[in-house]
């Protein structure tokens, strides 16, 4: 019997050992062999295996002060956690917890946790993603791009008094491709791919997107700004299969060639590339200026692939996380990146709130949330606060 329980700890399944470990020590071999013979025969995360273990428990002088079925619930028959509390209501000091490093950072573990969605943020979000200090001053005047979300910001930067100078910004940039070739136009004249820069006109036909003022004045605009705050949203584009150039949102109607024109994915490493990209020219052109990468939690309007939206989205989403995680890993100073997309995506199914629709478009993150977020975001990159 006890080989049982060693064969079960070094080579078959440790947290079987460790939950027939405490009968065998108190002289209940037969409840032991019982538990074990269950333990292989059920799948161990099944409701059936954690009903009977919890039944098996209770039958056995229990857990402690709440019910077994209620301990396992809680816990979900996580070994870390069980190791230490069966061990300590047994007074068993053989029982070896797996292996939790004191930097281990773990998922909010009781409900209660999301009841204060800021504090939650706080906690469990912004951890290992924040400056050191503030990189902007109370004058520090913020160039948002890229897609719907930077609007978001913007408006509620200037709501708050933060930025004082506004410039156009085409409407499309919310691909990696679009963002770097504006930005390239913008300080060098660069513009290889300037066919792309079409958008549809309203009555039909195609309107080639021209700037208001001269590349030259979005130049000084770009080397002035105290700082850059870069949303990506998209990566599924259209692309000119000729050419291999990308549109910035799709191919005017007028222009549309079923042979020539098709929608793709783009790769972890195509984004990665344009975003490094990105920063290599605002490092070049515009000093040190802080840089935030962002990723926008506004799901995609449509998908032209041949699965369903929702999961386009996902795999769109995946995509531009991993990329942006991949330009943060080469940890250049002063490029940072914000989590709203966690904030909304991740924790939002999990808060007792609505994340999106409050306009009633599904799509839109709503209000109070666009503030809890951005309220949190001047707290930590503005050395005054939220301001007014």
């Amino acid at each position: 019997q006890l080989n049982m329980y060693a064969f079960h700890k070094t080579v078959a399944n440790p947290q079987i050992a460790e939950f027939h470990h405490p009968y065998f020590q108190r002289g209940r071999a037969e409840k032991a062999i019982e538990l074990c013979r269950f333990a292989l025969r059920a799948p161990r995360f099944s409701p059936d295996f954690e009903a009977r273990l919890a039944d098996l428990l209770d039958a056995n002088d229990g857990v402690g002060e709440v019910s077994a079925r209620t301990f396992l619930r809680r816990n979900r028959l996580e070994p870390h956690v069980l190791s230490g509390k069966l061990g300590a209501v047994h007074n068993i000091k053989e029982i070896e917890p797996w292996y939790f490093s004191r930097r281990a950072d773990p998922f909010p573990r009781k409900a209660d946790a999301f009841d204060d969605a800021a504090d939650l943020i706080e906690r469990h979000v912004l951890k290992g993603w924040l400056p050191e200090t503030p990189p902007f001053g109370p004058d520090s005047e913020l160039l948002t791009l890229g897609s719907c979300f930077a609007e978001e910001l913007r408006k509620y930067l200037a709501e708050k008094r933060r930025l004082s100078r506004l410039i156009f910004v085409p409407p499309g940039l919310n691909n990696t491709f679009a963002l770097r070739q504006f930005i390239a136009w913008s300080l060098t004249g660069e513009a290889a791919t300037e066919a792309y820069w079409y958008d549809e006109r309203d009555g039909g036909g195609a309107l080639k997107w021209t700037p208001d003022q001269e590349r030259e004045s979005y130049g000084r605009i770009f080397r002035a700004a105290g700082g850059f705050v870069l949303t990506i949203g998209l990566a599924e584009v259209w692309e000119d299969i000729e050419t291999g150039g990308v549109f910035w949102r799709g191919v005017p109607k007028s222009q549309f060639d079923e042979a020539r024109h098709r929608c793709r994915v783009s790769t972890v490493e195509e984004n990665a590339a344009n975003l490094r990209a990105i920063l290599s020219l605002l490092r070049t052109h515009c000093g040190d200026a802080p840089i935030v990468l962002t990723l926008s939690p506004v799901p995609l309007k449509a998908t032209f692939g041949d699965r369903s939206c929702i999961t386009a989205d996902c795999v769109s989403k995946s995509i531009l996380r991993v990329a942006i995680d991949q330009v943060m890993a080469d940890g250049l100073p002063g490029v940072h990146y914000w989590p709203s997309f966690e904030i909304v995506k991740w924790l939002g199914c999990h808060l007792p709130r609505a994340m999106y629709g409050d306009d009633g478009n599904p799509r839109h993150v709503s209000r109070d949330t666009v503030a809890m977020i951005l309220d949190a975001f001047l707290r930590h990159y503005f050395k005054d606060g939220p301001g007014r």
